[in-house]
């Protein structure tokens, strides 16, 4: 792996252990202000609204002034914002606070493009891989971290969030490369940088394809993990305590696969059968969730979701990179983050509903 991708994966692993510091606290800090149930779901969904929203617009940007500036800009509005949160002591600051997060955090398809820019379209998925690998590290320790630090008050893993942001600023300043060379060759590539243009690359194939099965499979993966444990709770009967330790091991899984055996499979086979394979994978992991005999099912079923999961995106991403010309990385994949985004509003919505009025009724007979 060269220099420029792992700066880029440790800058990512630093930025989201800063977000899984503060989320699951979130909630209890937002009560202690006196925050109703609804206002805390507010809050929590003004981030992801954010990285609906600002996603495609950072990547635009990048496209034009360069990878370097966006994620440095990035990093120091996410350090502005969990200074805020740990400051706040009222309920709009804490929102605000989340608000910002949320368009930095945006910066996510930027740091995609700059795996773009320094990977060949032979190790491609490999980069992708180790983003995705680092980004799930980083998840994985922010809520340890946050719990606790939490000890010393509900704010202060803000500060904790804010200290290592400000240090992956620095170390941002010192050692990240800009990424993105040179100007769009291709004539007919000019005007995807217009609005009209963007939307009409999306409908192109095989970008549509990529896209249709990127926004299928991220709703129907964030329907089924608003639901799991309600579902886990109703078929097997386990409860809080069995879930986390579930969720802990599919994300062990889904970091091993991306971290070692996404690029190796890709490399040999290619992106598409990875594609092809990592679908089928979620495909079998859905068809035995509804039929699991016994909770040791449930890891089997854990398994195959985060091992399709952490085969598909990967590749998926890559491939989605390698339909355009170098100059655009940044809006097709910030365009892809919006697509996606919509999929993870969608997907715990319908799923909600299906599970409400078709799962737990089915079973009153």
């Amino acid at each position: 792996m060269n220099k420029s991708l792992w700066i880029l994966c440790g800058i990512a692993m630093i930025d989201m252990m800063g977000f899984g510091i503060v989320l699951p606290l979130l909630p209890f800090y937002a009560q202690s202000m006196g925050a109703s149930p609804l206002q805390v779901a507010l809050i929590i969904a003004s981030f992801p609204a954010m990285h609906l929203v600002m996603s495609p617009v950072w990547g635009r940007v990048s496209d034009r002034w360069g990878r370097r500036p966006l994620l440095i800009g990035g990093l120091c509005a996410s350090t502005v914002s969990y200074l805020a949160f740990g400051l706040a002591h009222t309920l709009w600051l804490v929102a605000a606070s989340r608000i910002v997060a949320g368009a930095a955090g945006a910066t996510y398809a930027v740091a995609q493009a700059a795996v773009a820019d320094v990977t060949s379209d032979t190790d491609r998925t490999v980069g992708m891989g180790y983003l995705g690998a680092a980004n799930g590290v980083g998840l994985m320790l922010g809520p340890s971290i946050g719990g606790y630090f939490s000890t010393f008050g509900l704010g202060f893993p803000g500060f904790v969030a804010a200290g290592l942001c400000l240090a992956n600023v620095l170390a941002a300043l010192i050692i990240l490369p800009e990424t993105k060379h040179g100007t769009p060759s291709t004539p007919t590539d000019t005007d995807v940088l217009t609005w009209s243009a963007w939307i009409r690359a999306f409908r192109r194939f095989p970008l549509s394809v990529l896209v249709t099965i990127y926004f299928i499979t991220v709703s129907t993966l964030e329907g089924i993990m608003a639901i799991f444990a309600l579902y886990l709770e109703r078929a097997t009967l386990i409860g809080a305590v069995e879930v986390g330790l579930l969720w802990t091991w599919a994300g062990v899984v889904q970091i091993a696969v991306r971290g070692l055996l996404v690029g190796r499979f890709a490399t040999r086979f290619g992106e598409h059968r990875a594609v092809i394979v990592g679908v089928g994978t979620l495909v079998c992991a859905m068809v035995l969730l509804p039929v699991m005999p016994s909770l040791p099912w449930t890891f089997v079923a854990a398994t195959l979701y985060a091992a399709g999961a952490g085969l598909l995106f990967p590749a998926l991403t890559s491939l989605t990179s390698r339909t355009v010309n170098q100059g655009f990385q940044g809006s097709i994949l910030g365009g892809t983050q919006f697509i996606g985004g919509i999929g993870r509003l969608l997907g715990p919505l319908w799923s909600g509903f299906v599970f409400q009025h078709v799962s737990i009724a089915s079973q009153q007979f």
